[in-house]
């Protein structure tokens, strides 16, 4: 690569390497200010590689330089410094210099090539810097050290804007399934209980002026179905059983209707020295809930088992199934819905899920909790 412009005060014939070690050292930590200074605002790692190949390139350090990054396995320019080629790949002085690179990435150690200085800044990042060679390498060292720091944030930022992403898809997915929940109410109460005490009310009237026995008997057995509708709509909500009897006793109520309304047989196993408190109780029975939901509208399984069992680290439930299976990365956004929904729920006690599965081979939930007593 050849000097667009005119190298400043710090490269001058006399170079860095004829000034004192004190002013030296001064110009050291006033580049490694401003480089610092630089690279701070950014969130991109592409942006940071640029950033930190201008800095050395305006105060001097070096006369031009190329800022790699590896993307998709590809290793591609990410920046260009002061190259008066008008394409950046004809410069002769590139010629080997991406291979020399990928030696160099596999190392983690600064070499000289040649007119280049190849440093390695971070997992599939590099700074290829060409011309003054009079450079100490403390100084090669710190700037590595904060480029490497700055990569890091722009990776933390990644991961934090992605989760941020997850959480906003959760939350409306939150939403809508209460807007579902509320409609289902909503027509349950209306189509089924409404109704049923709409035909009491006008048998009542009719029997108050003549009874007839036999149509007391109907109206009896219409009570006792919207009875049944009211604990049934109470149970999908909140099962009682939950709260009165424990994890177990509401997963075999829910593992058994879920047999009577779909055909799929359930298993249950539970093995736990004593009841779990109330938090973790409705987490893994909601987690379980939502499981058995999946395989029953996506799996065509004939048979799955939940089971929950207790060791010193934790409690641990597994929820399998004979279905079809799939292939877990090609889910779409919105069939992961439901998965980070689990998730979410697990980790705020501090908890875990992991999913296997594979095309005709069934899947598996795993989630586990940590143990919350001393």
């Amino acid at each position: 690569m050849i000097a667009r412009r005119a190298l400043g005060p710090a490269a001058s014939a006399q170079g860095p390497s004829g000034t004192g070690d004190a002013e030296r050292r001064t110009r050291e930590l006033e580049t490694l200010h401003r480089l610092a200074q630089r690279v701070a605002a950014e969130t991109e790692p592409r942006g940071v590689l640029e950033r930190a190949l201008q800095t050395l390139i305006d105060l001097g350090w070096f006369e031009c330089g190329e800022a790699l990054l590896e993307q998709n396995g590809k290793l591609e320019t990410a920046a260009v410094g002061a190259c008066a080629a008008e394409v950046v790949a004809a410069c002769p002085l590139r010629e080997g210099l991406t291979d020399d690179a990928r030696e160099v990435l596999r190392s983690g150690v600064v070499t000289r090539r040649g007119r280049w200085r190849l440093v390695p800044v971070g997992p599939g990042a590099l700074l290829a810097l060409a011309g003054v060679q009079d450079v100490s390498n403390s100084f090669i060292s710190a700037v590595v050290e904060l480029v490497q720091a700055a990569l890091k944030r722009t990776h933390l930022h990644a991961r934090l804007a992605e989760k941020e992403q997850q959480r906003s898809r959760l939350l409306q997915a939150v939403l809508n399934a209460q807007e579902e929940e509320r409609g289902r109410i909503s027509r349950d109460l209306h189509d089924q209980i409404g109704q049923s005490l709409t035909a009491l009310l006008l048998g009542l009237d009719r029997n108050l002026e003549t009874p007839d026995p036999s149509d007391l008997v109907k109206l009896k057995e219409l009570a006792a179905i919207a009875l049944t509708d009211v604990r049934r709509i109470a149970l999908d909500l909140r099962p009682s059983v939950l709260d009165e009897l424990g994890l177990e006793a509401a997963l075999r109520r829910f593992a058994r209707d879920t047999t009577e309304r779909y055909g799929l047989e359930v298993r249950v196993l539970v093995t736990l020295p004593k009841r779990l408190d109330r938090q973790e109780e409705t987490v893994l029975y909601r987690v379980a809930q939502e499981a058995l939901t999946n395989v029953v509208r996506h799996a065509r399984a004939s048979a799955a088992s939940v089971v929950v069992t207790a060791s010193r680290g934790g409690v641990q439930l597994v929820v399998e199934d004979d279905g079809i299976g799939f292939d877990p990365s090609s889910l779409s956004a919105a069939e992961q819905i439901g998965l980070m929904g689990m998730r979410e729920r697990l980790e705020l006690l501090g908890g875990s899920l992991r999913l296997e599965s594979a095309p005709g081979e069934g899947s598996s939930v795993y989630a586990r909790l940590p143990s919350r007593r001393s």
